[in-house]
């Protein structure tokens, strides 16, 4: 959302304070400026009209009681020469009602988190996963099934472009199969997905695959992405695919470009960020590649009002988190030269190392 006037940051958050519990939604601004503390009535007025314009507020035009002791606002309908709560003759007072305008909001109000799919990284047994359940269950106001996904070990495998379709059709029938379990449930056939580097690269290819196109999502966040940045995500959320997509960065992430220039089909996603204008690209200076599913940062994220709990639940209008930022360029990938040396080079050292691969999974499944 763009605006004439930069707005406070205070000024965003107390309105989605205000649409998330869904009280005090209709206000004047100098009520509104009590509320945030602020002088600034121009800038406040030129934040709401921005508002109004992109219909996530009214403008409501009504009068007040001149009268000191009074000050009411007078009902709709009013005859305008008498005040109807302190009888004031106006006419007799030589005093006229006072013009005044209310804005209310009509955003959408906060989303529940319905139910959720996790996929996560390369060959990840940490314990985050059982304690962002926790997370989910202990912290936030309602209750969220998660499903998290474990497609198994992946190591030199990777290299290999096929296994990842391979791994993406397991995917795809296994959330299949949850959605169909949802229905039974009576939740919504559209779950919210997290997808963590590799992950994020399986649950691209789902997008992309025709024979999962009955399968339909909330909003999408990608941490560590290595997925392309020129990924096409406005074209999912334009066909409803997905509701939106958030992509979170971390700056620290040396992951990330490595994976570009060894596994096929990926991209720096997770560094550069989505060039799509339907996407939310969120950098955090200090992140590396896995440190959003640091206990400390997870609870953070999870916790009301942290990044993902605002992004998951808040009207997308009002999302306009520290950290976010537009990719203005096009995306160039490998030039033809590097990338076939590099696929010669992956190709080279998976049949190198598939013996020891078949060995691993022999003696750990």
């Amino acid at each position: 959302m763009m605006f004439d006037h930069p707005p406070q940051r205070e000024w965003i958050e107390e309105v989605g304070r205000r649409l998330e519990l869904g009280n005090e939604l209709t206000f004047t601004v100098e009520e509104f400026a009590r509320s945030v503390n602020e002088d600034d009535i121009a800038g406040l007025e030129s934040f709401l009209a921005t508002l109004v314009g992109k219909g996530t507020a009214s403008e409501l035009h009504s009068y007040r009681c001149p009268m000191t002791a009074c000050r009411r606002s007078l009902p709709e309908g009013s005859t305008l020469l008498e005040c109807p709560y302190c009888h004031t003759d106006y006419q007799e007072q030589g005093v006229q009602p006072m013009p005044m305008t209310f804005y209310r909001l009509k955003g959408a109000l906060s989303r529940d988190l319905r139910w959720m799919i996790v996929v996560h990284g390369m060959n990840s047994r940490a314990p985050w996963q059982e304690a962002f359940s926790w997370e989910i269950a202990s912290r936030l106001k309602y209750s969220a099934p998660i499903l998290i996904y474990k497609y198994g070990w992946a190591t030199i495998d990777v290299l290999v472009a096929p296994y990842h379709r391979h791994l993406a059709r397991k995917l795809g029938h296994r959330i299949r199969e949850a959605i169909a379990q949802a229905r039974l449930a009576k939740r919504t056939d559209r779950p919210d997905v997290i997808a963590h580097s590799f992950g994020t690269r399986l649950f691209s290819l789902v997008l992309e695959d025709e024979n999962f196109a009955d399968l339909t999502f909330g909003r999408i966040i990608t941490a560590g992405s290595i997925i392309h940045p020129d990924f096409d995500w406005g074209r999912h959320v334009k066909s409803g695919r997905i509701e939106a997509v958030l992509n979170h960065v971390g700056a620290k992430d040396g992951s990330v470009p490595f994976a570009h220039y060894t596994i096929p089909g990926t991209g720096p996603g997770g560094k550069v960020g989505y060039t799509s204008e339907a996407a939310h690209n969120v950098r955090n200076c200090a992140f590396g590649h896995s440190d959003f599913f640091k206990p400390v940062n997870m609870k953070a994220l999870i916790a009301n009002g942290g990044l993902w709990h605002s992004f998951l639940t808040r009207p997308l209008d009002l999302f306009m988190p520290e950290g976010l930022f537009v990719v203005r360029k096009p995306w160039r990938g490998m030039c033809w030269p590097l990338k076939c040396t590099l696929r010669l080079v992956g190709m080279a050292l998976f049949l190198v190392a598939l013996p020891f691969s078949l060995a691993r999974r022999l003696l750990d499944p």
